[in-house]
């Protein structure tokens, strides 16, 4: 999906808040906001993903704040809140009458641990929202076929998200076969998005090996990855992808049917796009 005008206010915001989590020096934060705001304008590109254009403007409030990893502790929040709720919900995906689906919806309920929105950072009922996206439609439906293909699948490549998510893609992955399992996060912080470091708080390696994109971006674009990324996303059955930026950059690829991508839409720009609307679930084949 290629930038839109609309996309330029929000990165405004998310850098703006960025910088406010990075350090507490006003000056700091201010500079850091307009400068960033002169390097969007340096580097925008209509053909390419919002991701492609943001990557730099985070990487330059690290730089100016001195803070490498603004989130990290909104990071490790959540991720022990989801952990508290993991064995409560497990309960609730094990005795529903459809586990793969329920443990889906789960997994695409965690996307709401989001700080790349350019929203607010407010405190979030985890399980409040769970319960609601058990029972909630799915605006796009290729649930049924992704069972089919997990089924079918000898590698599957799970593309990770948000620090926290990760805790909920532990029940999903409980639903596929964890002998060629591979769970992608990126390589190196950004907003708050899953490292390994992350991923392995959550317990992800418990279930899939643990591999990075090489990449601080938030989104995935296979063609500028790690080596050991693209050779498992070439040998990949199937491929699911978490998240909004990852759809943002892989809608960009030829269609496949072998990439299904979960997320809760949040924002209308991707909603335009979808012709669905805010807070709508996703279960996507591409």
């Amino acid at each position: 999906m290629k930038i839109h005008p609309d996309c330029r206010p929000c990165l405004i915001r998310q850098i703006e808040l960025t910088a406010r989590a990075a350090c507490d020096d006003p000056d700091l934060i201010r500079k850091a906001c307009v400068e960033a705001a002169d390097i969007l304008e340096k580097v925008w590109d209509d053909e390419l993903t919002p991701p492609e254009v943001s990557v730099g403007l985070y990487g330059h409030v690290a730089r100016i704040c001195g803070n490498d990893d603004p989130y990290l502790p909104q990071k490790i929040h959540f991720t022990d809140k989801a952990l508290k709720l993991f064995p409560s919900v497990k309960e609730k995906v094990i005795a529903s009458s459809d586990p793969f689906e329920a443990a889906a919806r789960m997994a695409i309920a965690g996307n709401v641990i989001d700080f790349g929105t350019g929203k607010s950072r407010g405190e979030i009922d985890l399980e409040e929202v769970l319960l609601g996206y058990m029972t909630r439609p799915l605006f796009i439906d290729n649930l049924q076929e992704l069972s089919e293909k997990s089924v079918l699948a000898r590698e599957v490549l799970y593309i990770g998200d948000n620090a926290g998510e990760t805790v909920f893609d532990r029940l999903f992955m409980e639903m596929l076969d964890q002998s060629r399992l591979y769970y992608a996060v990126k390589g190196g912080a950004i907003i708050n998005d899953a490292t390994k470091e992350d991923a392995r708080r959550a317990g992800i390696h418990e279930h899939a090996q643990i591999i990075d994109t090489g990449q601080r971006m938030p989104g995935t674009v296979p063609a500028i990855c790690s080596s050991e990324f693209r050779e498992i996303w070439d040998r990949a059955d199937l491929v699911i992808s978490k998240g909004q930026g990852n759809f943002e950059t892989l809608t960009e690829l030829p269609k496949e049917g072998r990439i299904f991508m979960l997320f809760i839409v949040k924002c209308h720009v991707v909603a335009q796009y979808l012709g669905a609307s805010e807070g709508d679930m996703v279960v996507m084949k591409w």
